[in-house]
């Protein structure tokens, strides 16, 4: 059963026990004046985050999103509330919308100039006017919001920001209460992350067998210490592999754009077959020199990582909240 509190965070937190809570992730205000909404002046103050980990377990987990611009102040905050910063999490989109200002129409605005629309040519061809039985020459806009003045013309092209194209989401956790991540584990149920359940889903069976060798191979003289610890000569033997489940997370993730992104600058690897020597190199389509062992593998860059992208059933019927995440994600 999942029971949904609708409430302000900052009064309902005060209503918790200490100690009660497994996890906490949250898409709080980036303080980045969004729309000009008065509830994003700014990031949480370190009071918010107080009772975040007040209301955590020891060991208890806490992933918070925020944007480029306002990462350093929301991660301090946090850190000086008393959590333990774990790591950061990059997420990659396409759909990051410029939020920059024209600089050369600043100027024109500036000084009282009006723009002209921008010059008309003639291309030839006919194309209908709307008007029944009349016909005119293709026209084609040269150009847009042409510069008024000299000084705009100077400032032509240049803006104030960039496409936001990443958010970072800071892993923290509560510290422990115990000596050791087992004993707190095994006295809260916190303190430790779910890597087989994050993991990234293979695209095929051959980018299954890629990542999972069948077995390890030793000889008579083991260089390795792992084969000389365990005794093994001339055999091979099968072992159990995580990886079967799937690749391990990263702390980097991409949507659809972001993927498709990355590998066309990485290109995508089409090796087939059974693996060539180990201490042979070649080209490969991720940046030469790699070691040429292949497993039937194949694809880009960005199947190594987990992609996300937010969908209608993710905002559902009359959800309009302007930054709304993947579920998945």
């Amino acid at each position: 059963m999942i029971r949904i509190n609708l409430a302000d965070n900052r009064i309902f937190l005060n209503t918790l026990s200490d100690n009660s809570v497994d996890s906490v992730v949250t898409d709080p205000p980036y303080g980045i004046s969004f729309m000009n909404k008065k509830w994003d002046y700014d990031v949480p103050s370190v009071e918010v985050w107080k009772e975040c980990l007040r209301v955590l377990k020891p060991g208890g987990h806490m992933l918070v999103a925020c944007g480029t611009r306002t990462q350093h102040r929301m991660v301090v905050n946090i850190e000086d509330a008393g959590f333990e910063i774990r790591d950061v999490v990059t997420w990659l989109y396409g759909s990051g919308f410029p939020k920059s200002l024209d600089v050369s129409k600043a100027i024109d605005k500036e000084m009282g100039a009006e723009r002209s629309e921008g010059a008309r040519e003639w291309t030839g061809g006919q194309r209908s006017s709307g008007i029944l039985g009349e016909n005119h020459g293709t026209q084609t806009l040269v150009k847009y919001n042409t510069p008024a003045t000299e000084a705009a013309k100077q400032w032509e092209g240049f803006g104030t920001a960039l496409k936001p194209a990443c958010e970072f989401w800071t892993l923290a956790r509560k510290p422990l209460s115990e000596g050791t991540v087992a004993k707190n584990v095994l006295k809260w149920g916190t303190g430790g992350i779910n890597i087989d359940e994050c993991r990234v889903e293979y695209q095929s069976e051959t980018d299954k067998a890629s990542a999972t060798p069948q077995g390890i191979v030793t000889s008579k003289t083991p260089k390795d210490g792992y084969a000389k610890a365990a005794g093994l000569i001339s055999e091979r033997h099968e072992i159990e592999r995580p990886e079967l489940k799937g690749r391990f997370p990263a702390n980097l993730l991409l949507d659809e754009e972001a993927a498709a992104a990355l590998d066309e600058k990485s290109g995508f690897l089409s090796k087939q077959g059974s693996p060539k020597k180990k201490d042979t190199r070649e080209e490969s389509a991720f940046g030469g020199g790699m070691p040429s062992t292949y497993f039937g593998d194949s694809g880009g860059a960005s199947r190594f990582f987990y992609v996300a992208k937010a969908s209608k059933s993710d905002r559902s019927e009359g959800n309009t909240h302007p930054t709304c995440k993947p579920t998945k994600l």
